[in-house]
């Protein structure tokens, strides 16, 4: 059904007929009929009753006019929200686990803030399964760390974290992946978390690895189970800041390759929205640049 035969039956409802409809449309009057003959065609069904060069509405036409409405209305919205350069409209945000808790709370503020009109979606994940979300058209925009080079994605760096290895206190003094107990559980994010892949790389520095993964998609219960002694974890530093009252964690810095990471923004280049260029402008903004508070160093005690 084309949306410009609905906009003609329309203004020859609101027109109260044919020839006036065909004056603010800007047509001759057969062009104005033969558009609502195939509309009559296409629904099989007569939507005006011709008494007298007279028009009256069918209830079909009264139904029809509900729709046409509305669909015309949408079409305005669509067009009005893809060309305007000011930023509406939802906004699906995805972000790692730990970004969401560490990172964003300040960052979504000054957004909702500045930006008022757009509606935020927020979707957290291990950064692999957020990227494959941004490429299937899931999601918008993600944050994500270590992502995998791609020329259907724009990057832009946010925020840099210091990585840590969090063991419980019974494990202070094993310096190094070799000299870690056997066998050994990590407590981790679910595949496709880069921090996953960066403890199983430090593994790997002192010829270990994991002898049992135990997947848990909270920071919180994450860093409550390395304290009963369930194994190892490697988080953000940030992450630490958020829990100053934690005991019972001793912390380990593995060498830069590995703690040194950053969070990028990242979307689609074919898919620019004026909503995700000011989400880049706000954490521009917020810079990180930030590396994590003290409180987080009086928390634990550094192995």
């Amino acid at each position: 059904m084309d949306i410009s035969d609905l906009q003609v039956f329309k203004t020859v409802v609101d027109a109260g007929g044919i020839t006036r409809a065909a004056e603010r449309l800007h047509r001759v009057p057969s062009n104005v009929t033969a558009r609502i003959q195939k509309l009559e065609q296409q629904l099989e069904q007569p939507l005006f009753y011709r008494e007298k060069n007279r028009l009256t509405i069918t209830p079909a036409g009264l139904r029809l006019m509900d729709y046409a409405q509305r669909m015309i209305q949408l079409r305005q919205q669509a067009i009005d929200e893809l060309t305007n350069p000011e930023p509406t409209g939802l906004l699906r945000v995805g972000s790692m686990e730990s970004s969401a808790a560490a990172r964003l709370p300040p960052v979504l503020v000054d957004f909702h803030r500045r930006f008022g009109n757009v509606n935020l979606e927020l979707t957290t994940g291990a950064s692999g399964p957020l990227v494959e979300k941004v490429l299937s058209g899931d999601l918008d925009v993600v944050l994500a760390a270590d992502p995998i080079p791609d020329r259907r994605l724009a990057t832009q760096p946010c925020f840099d974290e210091e990585l840590v290895i969090v063991k419980p206190l019974s494990l202070a003094d094993s310096l190094g992946p070799s000299a870690l107990p056997e066998p050994l559980t990590v407590v981790g994010f679910t595949q496709g978390c880069s921090y996953r892949n960066r403890i199983e790389h430090w593994l790997a520095t002192g010829d270990r690895h994991c002898d049992r993964m135990v997947e848990i998609p909270s920071h919180h219960t994450m860093l409550a189970c390395v304290m009963a002694g369930m194994g190892i974890a490697m988080v953000p530093r940030s992450v630490l800041a958020l829990h100053p009252s934690l005991e019972g964690l001793s912390v380990e810095t593995p060498e830069s390759a590995i703690s040194q990471a950053t969070t990028y923004l990242i979307w689609r280049q074919d898919a620019v929205m004026p909503a995700i260029k000011a989400l880049g402008e706000v954490l521009a903004d917020h810079g990180n640049l930030r590396r994590a508070d003290t409180a987080a160093d009086n928390a634990t005690k550094e192995g």
